[in-house]
C-alpha cells in the first residue's frame, strides 16, 4: 500500500496580509518540514488561518508546543490543568470584550511574545472577527524622513498602559490594570527590526504604550496618534471571520490586532495560547 503525503494549500488574502493553509490536521503528528511549513507561512504572511480544527485542550497545548516553548500569562488565570491556555470568554450579558482595543500582546515585556495562537471554542455566526494590521507595510508607507526620525526613538510600555481612562469598559484588562499599576515600566524601540525577515516595522500600540522617551507631553502624544492611525488605515487590515474550530497564528511583532465587539446577547470562547519570544528587545526603564 502507497501511502500519500497530505497535500498543503496555502492560499494568501487580498492584500498580502494573512493566509489560510489547508491540508494539515493540527492534531496529528507533524514532522519538522510540516512545522518548518508553517513558520515560514507565518514570517511570510504574519497571520496564518486553520479551519475546521476543533482542538481538544492537550491537542493545542502539543501542536503549540512544536512551534516553540509556550508561556503563562503574568496576571491572567489560565484553564484548569492546562496553565498554557488563557480562557477568554464573553457571555451573552456581558457588554465589553476582553482586551477591546488595538493592541500587540505583552509588549510591557523585555522579551515580548513571539506569536499568539486563538482557537474558536464558541463563536456567535458572522460576528465578532477579528482585524489585523500590518506593521511592516506601516512602516513602509511611511516618508524617508519620517522613518528615519521614529527610528532612532523609544518608547515606554507598561501593563496598565496610556491611559486608565475607558479601561473599566475592557472586560477582564480594566480591572486587572488598576490592581497592577506599580508594573515595571519596560522601554521598547519604536522601531523593530523582525528576527527572521529582517524587515523594519512600527512597534508602538494604544493598549500599552504610554509615552516616547526624549519627547514631551505634547510631542509623545501628537507622534503616537500619528502612529496609531496611520497603522489601522484599510490598506493595512485584513478583517478574520471565525467559525468554531478556527485556529488562527500571528506573527506578534509585525501586527497588532483588535476584536470587534459587535456581538451582544451572543457568548464566545476562545482558547489562546502564548510562544515565547526570543528577541531581547526590551528593557527595564531606569
Amino acid at each position: 500500500m502507497i501511502n500519500f503525503l497530505p497535500i498543503i494549500t496555502v492560499t494568501p488574502m487580498i492584500g498580502g496580509l494573512g493566509a489560510e493553509i489547508s491540508g494539515i490536521a493540527l492534531d496529528s503528528p507533524l514532522d519538522d518540514e510540516t512545522i518548518d511549513t508553517i513558520k515560514a507561512n507565518l514570517w511570510r504572511y504574519q497571520v496564518v488561518v486553520f479551519h475546521d480544527q476543533p482542538l481538544s485542550p492537550q491537542a493545542l497545548v502539543s501542536f503549540g508546543r512544536k512551534l516553540g516553548r509556550l508561556k503563562q500569562h503574568p496576571f491572567i488565570g489560565s484553564l484548569e490543568a492546562f496553565p498554557e491556555i488563557m480562557v477568554i470568554c464573553k457571555e451573552a450579558e456581558d457588554l465589553h470584550n476582553f482586551a477591546g482595543a488595538w493592541h500587540t500582546d505583552t509588549s510591557y515585556q523585555e522579551v515580548p511574545a513571539l506569536a499568539s495562537m486563538l482557537l474558536a471554542v464558541e463563536v456567535p455566526e458572522k460576528l465578532g472577527d477579528t482585524l489585523f494590521c500590518n506593521m511592516v507595510a506601516a512602516f513602509e508607507a511611511l516618508s524617508d524622513s519620517m522613518r528615519s526620525f521614529i527610528d532612532s526613538l523609544e518608547a515606554v510600555h507598561s501593563f496598565t498602559g496610556r491611559s486608565m481612562a475607558g479601561r473599566e469598559q475592557d472586560l477582564g484588562y480594566g480591572s486587572l490594570a488598576k490592581d497592577h499599576q506599580n508594573a515595571v515600566k519596560i522601554v521598547q524601540p519604536v522601531v523593530r527590526t523582525h528576527f527572521e525577515s529582517k524587515q523594519k516595522m512600527i512597534y508602538v500600540n494604544p493598549m500599552f504604550t504610554e509615552s516616547i522617551l526624549g519627547l514631551t507631553d505634547a510631542e509623545s502624544a501628537a507622534i503616537l496618534s500619528f502612529l496609531y492611525q496611520h497603522c489601522i488605515q484599510p490598506e493595512f487590515i485584513m478583517r478574520l471571520r471565525w467559525r468554531p474550530g478556527t485556529v488562527v497564528i500571528w506573527d506578534n511583532a509585525a501586527t497588532m490586532h483588535y476584536p470587534l465587539n459587535d456581538y451582544a446577547g451572543h457568548r464566545r470562547l476562545m482558547h489562546r495560547v502564548v510562544i515565547a519570544g526570543n528577541d531581547h528587545c526590551g528593557r527595564p526603564l531606569d
